[in-house]
């Protein structure tokens, strides 16, 4: 939700996308994620394109040999942008810092204080 209201949302979307393409058997369906990948975050006319260094842009006769690390290095620079951009503002942001107290008032309410919860306080664990 974060993302979306920062305009940002394709950064996770991708790296998603790319996890999972990493999973993927077979060539024939290598190709076609590969492909899905390449024309919704990376083509220039893509509709969610991430923003990644040109050089880095793939080209697209790199679609019909995929392998499984293809995208890492895209994968990796728009993982360390959310890291250390995206990430420092959403820790800051009115969505994680309500989320974040209705975590501690739920946390310290009578009916969460099971005996495992005590424990654990009691014991550090």
């Amino acid at each position: 939700e974060f993302l979306k209201k920062e305009f940002s949302e394709e950064n996770v979307l991708f790296w998603l996308a790319c996890e999972e393409f990493k999973k993927t058997q077979g060539k024939k369906q290598m190709q076609e994620k590969a492909k899905e990948i390449y024309m919704t975050f990376l083509s220039s006319k893509a509709s969610s394109q991430v923003n990644v260094e040109g050089q880095s842009r793939l080209n697209e006769t790199i679609l019909e040999t995929p392998h499984p690390l293809m995208f890492q290095k895209l994968q990796d620079q728009i993982f360390n942008l959310m890291k250390y951009d995206s990430y420092s503002r959403f820790l800051k942001s009115d969505i994680f810092l309500n989320h974040k107290k209705s975590e501690e008032q739920e946390e310290n309410s009578p009916e969460a204080q099971t005996a495992a919860k005590r424990a654990s306080r009691i014991y550090n664990t």
